[in-house]
């Protein structure tokens, strides 16, 4: 019989595998279409989900799970193609923040359908495969996954 330990760490292990191979499906796929990687679409979703005076540098790599230097070079590869625009800080002259523009939320509209179909299927090819098949089910029965 499985320790709860041993359980834990063979969860993690899947859930690691699961989401390096969905993660470069999609970032295969956006860079296919939309000419976009994973981190910058991600960086886009934050943006435009967040709050429309703008967010911190520092906030989206919080958001992000990204250090600052990786979330400024996204911003700077959406900033390259109109997608976010930086300002000043409403109230703190000093502070930057960053906002996504028109173009980047009807970027953010287009891609979301695309992004919830590559993730359904790379989770359909997941739950087959003996080193993900137990977590894609745990996450599939999980109460909040689809709401």
């Amino acid at each position: 019989m499985r320790t709860r330990k041993e359980d834990s760490v063979e969860l993690w292990s899947q859930l690691s595998v699961l989401v390096a191979e969905v993660g470069t499906a999609l970032d295969r796929r956006l860079s296919e279409d939309f000419e976009l990687g994973l981190t910058d679409f991600l960086s886009l979703r934050a943006l435009s989900n967040g709050d429309p005076a703008g967010i911190r540098m520092n906030e989206l790599a919080q958001l992000l799970g990204l250090n600052q230097s990786s979330a400024t070079r996204a911003v700077q590869r959406l900033e390259g193609r109109g997608l976010v625009e930086r300002g000043a800080h409403a109230t703190d002259r000093r502070g930057v923040v960053v906002r996504v523009t028109e173009a980047g939320r009807t970027m953010v509209a287009d891609i979301g359908n695309l992004f919830r179909r590559e993730v359904g299927m790379a989770l359909e090819v997941a739950s087959m495969d003996s080193r993900t098949s137990s977590v894609v089910a745990r996450l599939r029965y999980a109460p909040t996954l689809d709401r």
